[in-house]
């Protein structure tokens, strides 16, 4: 991650905001200074070595910053992990986001670990048994239904509950949420490479001479590096099966060496120490944003089934970036899903039988339609398959199923304009399960069609087989955001100025108007305008020695990744001045939160603060929720842009 200044000023506020003044201040010192000692921290910090423990306790336990111990000299430096910092402005986001996809209790423990920072399994367990002994709502079908739970003295309920909970974790651990914390993830990658390099090179105490010998060292070193990566994704690969196995629903099996799959108090034995996987966080993220693009472009049914696609697909991928989850060497491959994967993801209770609408089956070009693109597009292998399935398992011709399941001609049919309804009501069929997939298909084929390219039907097994091409469909709607960008900022004459920029390349200053079709006067105000804000770029290529203006080219370009990298570094610092802004509404409001905080009235304000209070506390919460959800819908952009 690039720190500028702006992302540095608001990982220290962020910080700040949650752990208070002490870490921020040791973590500035970090990313404006670089990697320090203990000592060195506190000469910088001005404050004395007991102060800075604590300090460096609380980053520590919260991942936000890496050590490492040189064993030669026993001295330990700390470095700032700004990544990690950053994240803490998505806790809310990852919250939400498990609640929706795997319930209230899911979400409770993953909120454990983000507070406790990292945290083993035992301990886990203890503190949700006790905060549910304590008075926590009690839920029932994953609805709270207002009573408060006393203390048990049922051995038998509270062993339910206890492995209802492992359970949980065990599942979301199975999914990647949650994962193993290794001591090597709190250390500078740097220093992992530099202890290899160091034990690589005593193979040669005479030092490196030659090509060939430098050649092998590198081999060696990259060998080794990447042996290390392999093993610490084995590891967590193999500790997700096992909990994958405890899992409600799948069977217990031996495991390919023979011996049975870990118990429960196996697991619990080693003390797993459990960190939040923001990595696996952020292709839930991104699914949620996806899939509410495709609501806004095609429709809200086509949305939900878009996000039961990306809900299926998110189930093979543990990173946003497919090059992150590839060895060396390899070419990353997109995972896909059939269409009845996808059917276990969607909901019962959406409607797939609306959102399209109705024309004659003679009016639809079937084999356009129905085509499969086994590659990517823009490869030069891309073929499609005559447009057509070859295997035999379904083929569709002017709209009929020829082989396969047939489709029902008693399907609930809208009215049609200009028909009048019978007087005479029926009540609504059921559609069955084989009704709701193939319906469920369409609005797949239609996601597949689109201009964007949100899906791509690359296979025929089992009704179909589908695939999202990331790297062509985020390109997309970073330019979609761009666009949307310059025409709010410089209105439709500078979105047409870049748009013929982006398709002609860079263009002389007269030649330009003639493209645009708009005055050399305007054109040249509008340049100038969006040249002042970063968002185009122009070259002067003079045409002899003398660089005279008139015997000079000025060439006008438009620089998508330079636009983009501005447009984060400013949402950083707009972000920055939110926060800040809530800090001066604190200090308004500060008589008023001083009696809100207390314990006697905290939890109960309605009832014991005065009314002008009560009315002033209410109107700080609404400025504050109005300045964190701001804060919020400007990382959507940050995240579009550089982690999707």
């Amino acid at each position: 991650m690039l720190v500028t200044k702006n992302v540095a000023e608001l990982c220290v506020l962020l910080i700040q905001e949650l752990y208070g003044q002490l870490p921020s201040r040791i973590f500035d010192v970090m990313l404006s200074k670089g990697r320090a000692t203990l000592k060195q921290l506190g000469l910088h910090t001005s404050m004395n070595q007991r102060l800075v423990r604590h300090g460096l306790a609380v980053l520590i336990q919260q991942n936000l910053i890496f050590h490492h111990t040189d064993p030669d000299t026993n001295i330990t430096h700390y470095d700032a992990n700004p990544e990690a910092a950053y994240n803490l402005v998505r806790v809310g986001k990852i919250l939400d986001a498990v609640h929706r996809g795997y319930g209230e209790e899911a979400r409770g423990l993953v909120h454990q670990v983000i507070v406790n920072g990292h945290i083993d399994v035992a301990t886990l367990m203890k503190h949700k048994s006790g905060g549910l002994m304590n008075g926590e709502a009690h839920q029932t079908n994953g609805h709270v239904n207002g009573t408060v739970s006393e203390p048990s003295t049922n051995n038998e309920d509270g062993h339910d509950h206890s492995q209802q909970t492992f359970d949980t974790i065990a599942h979301l651990i199975a999914i990647g949420i949650l994962e193993p914390l290794n001591m090597r993830m709190l250390q500078p990658p740097d220093d992992v490479r530099v202890e290899i390099e160091r034990d690589v090179m005593k193979e040669y105490p005479t030092g490196l001479r030659g090509t060939k010998q430098k050649n092998d060292y590198n081999a060696k070193t990259a060998q080794i590096f990447r042996a290390y990566m392999d093993e610490s994704k084995r590891l967590r690969r193999e500790l997700e099966r096992d909990y994958l196995h405890l899992t409600p629903g799948v069977k217990r099996r031996k495991l390919e060496n023979g011996h049975p799959t870990p118990s429960r108090d196996d697991i619990i034995e080693p003390e797993t120490i459990l960190h939040v996987n923001y990595q696996k966080c952020m292709v839930e993220l991104r699914n949620r944003r996806l899939s509410h693009y495709a609501e806004d472009m095609i429709g809200p049914i086509t949305g939900q089934v878009y996000a039961a696609m990306l809900a299926a697909l998110s189930k093979k991928l543990q990173h946003c970036h497919l090059n992150a989850e590839s060895s060396e060497g390899d070419i990353p491959q997109a995972p896909s899903v059939s269409t009845l994967e996808i059917y276990e993801y969607l909901r019962p209770s959406v409607d797939v039988f609306s959102g399209i609408g109705k024309c004659d089956p003679d009016a639809i070009n079937t084999a356009y339609a129905e085509k499969i693109q086994a590659e990517p597009p823009g490869d030069e292998a891309n073929q499609d398959v005559d447009g057509l399935a070859t295997n035999g398992d379904v083929e569709m011709t002017n709209g009929h199923h020829l082989d396969g399941p047939q489709e029902s001609d008693t399907k609930v049919v809208t009215s049609q304009n200009g028909t009048r309804d019978t007087k005479v009501k029926f009540a609504e069929r059921v559609p069955t399960k084989t009704e709701r997939i193939h319906q469920m298909r369409q609005h797949l084929l239609i996601l597949a069609e689109s201009n964007m390219g949100f899906v791509r039907h690359c296979g025929a097994k089992d009704l179909g087989v589908w695939t999202v091409d990331f790297g062509h469909l985020i390109p997309k709607l970073q330019l979609f955001e761009i666009d949307a960008l310059i025409e709010e900022s410089f209105g439709r004459q500078g979105l047409r100025l870049v748009k013929v920029l982006r398709a002609k390349g860079k263009i002389d200053d007269k030649t330009l108007p003639t493209f645009a079709l708009m005055k050399k006067s305007d054109v040249y105000l509008k340049m100038a305008e969006m040249e002042l804000q970063g968002y185009l770029e122009v070259q002067e290529v003079p045409r002899d020695n003398n660089r005279t203006a008139s015997r000079t080219l000025f060439l006008w370009f438009f620089d998508q990744k330079r636009t983009m990298a501005r447009v984060v570094n400013d949402t950083y610092k707009a972000m920055a001045r939110h926060l800040q802004r809530l800090e001066v509404e604190r200090l308004k409001k500060k008589n008023v939160l001083s009696v809100v905080q207390r314990k006697d009235v905290e939890g109960m304000e309605e009832e014991k603060l005065r009314g002008d209070i009560y009315n002033e506390y209410q109107q700080f919460l609404d400025i504050e929720s109005k300045l964190l959800g701001q804060v919020g819908r400007l990382d959507d952009l940050v995240s579009l842009f550089r982690d999707f």
